[in-house]
């Protein structure tokens, strides 16, 4: 049998993946970075607390971060990873639908997304903390991300981090939430402003 005492303490990496592409948005050829990862987020004193994982959507070609916006996603909670908004709305692939909004029959199909708002503005879709493939590491508790004010925390700690290492703290930043995301943009909103100077 597997040790599972060695199992909860195996160490949590960040990894990333990245991919370019291109897509048709009202008649622009919209070249872009895709890219995949899972960032640590730690306390002070360094200590791990938990991996969010994130799909990142930025168009190429653009000479001045600072007038390109970003936008960061992320749908309801606790219990929902951002698929909803990145597959069904916003992000530039799409899940394939029948004409009255029906899914297809399994397997289902990704499409080019022609309604995207990529050539508008970059793209972050999160999920927080034990939605998608987000976690707590070992040692650390799921349920103490699913208050308010730990999940606001958490989300916040994402982004500063995502901004500070991606150089976009002069970019235009946007926040956009589905149901329960729309009190988590509002207390992001709050937070960032307040503690981050974002």
């Amino acid at each position: 049998m597997p040790d599972e005492k060695a199992a909860d303490t195996k160490k949590v990496e960040e990894t990333t993946v990245k991919s370019q592409h291109h897509i048709a948005i009202n008649g622009q050829d919209v070249r872009y970075w895709a890219t995949a990862g899972t960032m640590l987020l730690k306390e002070e004193d360094g200590t791990e607390k938990a991996a969010i994982y994130y799909t990142a959507y930025t168009r190429q070609g653009i000479d001045d971060l600072s007038q390109r916006p970003i936008t960061f996603a992320f749908n309801g909670g606790p219990g929902s990873s951002s698929v909803w908004l990145h597959l069904g709305c916003l992000g530039p692939r799409r899940v394939q639908l029948e004409r009255d909004g029906q899914p297809l029959p399994p397997p289902g199909e990704l499409v080019d997304n022609d309604c995207s708002i990529l050539d508008q503005t970059d793209l972050v879709f999160i999920d927080p903390v034990s939605t998608g493939f987000s976690r707590a590491v070992p040692g650390q508790e799921e349920h103490d991300y699913h208050k308010f004010e730990s999940d606001i925390t958490s989300v916040a700690e994402f982004i500063q981090r995502y901004t500070s290492r991606n150089k976009r703290w002069h970019s235009p930043k946007y926040l956009a939430g589905e149901s329960y995301g729309t009190t988590r943009a509002a207390g992001l909103a709050k937070h960032l402003q307040m503690r981050d100077g974002i």
